[in-house]
């Protein structure tokens, strides 16, 4: 029997980094393994779907809640597939394409490593103004800086049942970085983007506990803290490359890296 990935994801009102997320894992381990929970959206965005769709009926949002559902499941198809991954949206798995000639081919040379956490990147533009991503094109190419966030460094790769905390920043199983797997997240590629965004994420109607517990904080903040936010990390630029830096050191500090280059390796995914 043949290797086998799939790849979970969950979205509500996902019109702009779905068909992005669908294209980029479909080419990688094929639609047909790609499983959609859709929690209630109303704009479409799921409607025609080339891949596997669960649709959820949507009430508030509880972090809690959602990772214990996707943890169940990841077991679930782990009797179907060799490894299982879950990925937000606008997340993006890419190992080193000069050591792997694929997710896929990724995945089958780590089978000896229970869960795999990724080196998190947050992609921003480098400078105020820059022109709108055009998505009919790699977007590292046209967004080719970010900073290194441990908070991003997540356990996205199991070969193994687990359970996530909510966040999925963390889970109950010993995880194994790897220095050759990065994962970029895209929402704050562009302000524009990242605003409208965080206007859908401010008007929902979160759970009391994930209020109390502080969960999605940052997706509930105002406008100003957003783009004062942006314009700090520009101010942080270095023209020098994300490899380059002690990554180890500043992952296990809990720190995050200035914006600096995206290493060549990765650009074209």
């Amino acid at each position: 029997m043949s290797f086998r990935a799939a790849i979970i994801t969950m979205v509500y009102n996902e019109n702009y980094f779905l068909p992005l997320w669908c294209a980029y894992y479909g080419r990688q381990v094929g639609m047909d393994n790609l499983y959609v929970i859709d929690h209630g959206s109303t704009d479409g965005s799921t409607d025609a779907l080339p891949c596997n769709r669960l649709r959820i009926p949507r009430d508030c949002f509880d972090d809690g809640q959602r990772a214990a559902m996707i943890s169940r499941l990841h077991a679930s198809l782990l009797s179907f597939f060799d490894v299982v991954i879950y990925v937000d949206c606008d997340e993006f798995l890419v190992p080193r394409t000069d050591l792997f000639a694929s997710l896929p081919d990724y995945l089958e040379k780590h089978r000896n490593h229970s869960v795999i956490r990724a080196v998190g990147v947050d992609v921003f533009p480098e400078r105020p103004n820059m022109p709108a991503v055009n998505t009919s094109r790699p977007l590292l190419e046209q967004r080719s800086f970010g900073f290194i966030n441990p908070w991003e460094s997540k356990p996205v790769i199991s070969y193994v049942p687990i359970s996530w905390a909510p966040g999925f920043h963390e889970c109950d199983q010993p995880s194994y970085l790897d220095l050759d797997l990065w994962l970029f997240h895209m929402k704050n590629m562009d302000l524009d983007i990242s605003l409208k965004r965080l206007a859908l994420t401010r008007a929902l109607n979160w759970s009391k506990a994930s209020v109390q517990n502080g969960q999605g904080a940052h997706q509930r903040c105002s406008d100003e803290e957003l783009i004062n936010k942006f314009q700090h990390l520009m101010n942080r630029k270095r023209n020098i490359g994300l490899d380059s830096l002690p990554i180890n050191e500043i992952l296990s500090k809990g720190r995050t890296s200035d914006i600096c280059q995206i290493p060549e390796q990765f650009i074209s995914f």
